[in-house]
Parts: structure tokens; sequence; C-alpha cells
């Protein structure tokens, strides 16, 4: 027996498979040194987007991502999940990464 999907259900998940491609987070901390790799802190950019940010973060736990700052600049990082803090997503880099704290980044 195959499986049933309503169409409800069906276009739920094509319309959440599609958003899932890229998230935006903000910035709650930044860790850096002049000479070497860079650490930031996330979570979710807005309060309706927190669930959704939430499981993203489960998902790709450990996983290699790219960073687009706002002004324009993509940077390559890979991002954990802090599991004593729900939502909460740590982002480490090779290089140093010109952000502050309240940035909005996209995640892809």
């Amino acid at each position: 027996m195959g499986v049933v999907v309503n169409r409800r259900e069906f276009f739920l998940a094509l319309l959440l498979q599609s958003r899932s491609a890229s998230v935006e987070v903000a910035v709650m901390e930044v860790f850096s040194a002049s000479d070497g790799p860079a650490a930031f802190l996330v979570h979710h950019a807005s309060e309706s987007a927190r669930n959704t940010f939430g499981q993203w973060l489960r998902a790709h736990d450990g996983a290699r991502i790219r960073c687009r700052l706002r002004s324009g600049i993509t940077v390559n990082g890979q991002i954990f999940r802090v599991k004593m803090c729900f939502g909460r997503g740590l982002i480490l880099t090779r290089a140093p990464v010109a952000i502050h704290p309240k940035d909005v980044v996209l995640l892809n």
C-alpha cells in the first residue's frame, strides 16, 4: 500500500520545503580575533519565525552553510545547535567577519 497524502499536506510540505532553503537569523553575540576564526551566536530574526528556525536548526545541526550579510558579503561557515538554549545556533567561520550584535543574516 502506498503513502496517502491529502492536498493540504502536500502543498504545506511543498511550501515548507521551498522556505527551508534559506532562513533569516539575528546575531546575538560575536566572538572574534583579528587574526583568526570567528564565531557568532544567532537566533530567530522575528517572533513569527521562531518555530520554523528551531526546526531548521535541528535539521541542519553541524551543516556547512553560507551566510549572506545585509551588505551583500557572503561568508562560509558551519552551524551548530546550542542544545542547552532553545532556538540558538553557533556559527563558526574560518576568517574574521565584520558583523555586530542585532545584525540580520540570511543563511543558505
